[in-house]
């Protein structure tokens, strides 16, 4: 065994997972299933596509093409940057978009290629990250609708990730509004309302989600059994799926306070520090460069982190219940940014049990 390794303990992610089914099949939402927060790692998406799940999104382009299972559909979540205009089109089967410019970059790039690329024209009802405003989304529809090689697939809306903005029915009845307006206007099919992330699924769990929604991009609810609007635990999903497990490098007894003249620390940052006496001290390999101790907690009782450095995580264990030695290992929870950083982390070991 290698550390710090990040653990995934595959069958309660399976198990998530077709808990998430269930409740998306009841409410005739599809699911698209949200790699980014784990780089698509194979390990994990293996698991998603023996679950059944054929639909695929992540923000980044080198995460996608990691994704090569048979049948599936691949969603590039973040808008396009026009220098990439081209690997969009060549990589992602659908694409997010709310930039006119980008699209007719898209547009000549699929042309070229001779492929249809599909977009999702993303609107924003507050939340203030991507999307037209909903009074300029029948326009801009229209523009993209004259684009050769482009598809309006459909309108998405995005909440939560900026200003916080919970999802309601009211805000998402501005959506299906929206749509029919360009049904209405252009004669067209929309063929996909995405209404959000897994902040929606507090919307499905009480049974008031507009029954216009077809889709929900689900990458958090997924991992934690929690949705993300209210934090609240939907019954009988794992929020023990991931753990970090770091080797102790040094263990001794120090004093609580620095020795000497005190500036600011590595990161440039003043640090206060409490006289507590001597303490048992371990070093565990794991440090800012790995992952943020604000988004951990141990898991072992009595042990408590005192802070980091780019490669060291220095932890309080002298109340700890257990006895540590040097080579030892702690374990410590994981939140979202931590999963995150820790998948993207070259350094850590990815496990998959």
């Amino acid at each position: 065994m290698k550390y710090p390794a990040l653990i995934t303990n595959t069958a309660k992610l399976a198990e998530n997972i077709n808990i998430i089914q269930k409740i998306c099949a009841e409410n005739n939402i599809s699911f698209c299933a949200v790699t980014k927060s784990f780089c698509a790692a194979p390990g994990m998406t293996g698991v998603y596509y023996k679950a059944g799940v054929r639909d695929f999104a992540d923000t980044r382009l080198p995460n996608l093409r990691k994704i090569n299972y048979p049948g599936v559909t691949k969603w590039l979540l973040r808008l396009p940057m026009l220098s990439e205009a081209e690997e969009v089109v060549e990589t992602a089967d659908i694409s997010l978009n709310s930039e006119t410019a980008t699209v007719e970059a898209l547009s000549g790039h699929a042309v070229k290629l001779g492929r249809k690329h599909k977009i999702i024209l993303m609107v924003d009802v507050g939340d203030l990250r991507e999307g037209v405003l909903p009074g300029d989304a029948v326009n801009i529809a229209g523009e993209m609708l004259k684009l050769p090689g482009i598809e309006l697939h459909g309108i998405g809306v995005n909440y939560n990730c900026f200003g916080g903005v919970i999802p309601t029915l009211e805000s998402l009845n501005i959506i299906t509004g929206v749509v029919k307006e360009i049904t209405g206007k252009y004669g067209v099919n929309i063929n996909v309302i995405s209404g959000g992330n897994s902040g929606s699924m507090h919307l499905l769990t009480s049974r008031t989600m507009p029954e216009e929604i077809t889709n929900l991009r689900l990458g958090e609810v997924v991992f934690f059994g929690r949705e993300t609007s209210y934090q609240q635990l939907i019954p009988h999903m794992h929020e023990d799926i991931f753990r970090l497990d770091a080797q102790i490098i040094e263990l001794k007894k120090k004093p609580s306070m620095p020795v000497g003249e005190i500036g600011l620390n590595a990161f440039g940052e003043e640090v206060v520090f409490c006289d507590r006496g001597d303490m048992l001290r371990a070093i565990v390999a794991c440090g800012r460069q790995d992952v943020d101790i604000g988004k951990i907690k141990p898991l072992e009782p009595g042990v408590e982190i005192l802070g980091q450095s780019s490669d060291h995580m220095i932890l309080n264990v002298t109340d700890a219940d257990k006895p540590y030695k040097v080579g030892g290992v702690i374990s410590f929870s994981i939140a979202y940014g931590a999963l995150l950083s820790l998948s993207t982390s070259e350094y850590v070991y990815k496990v998959y049990e």
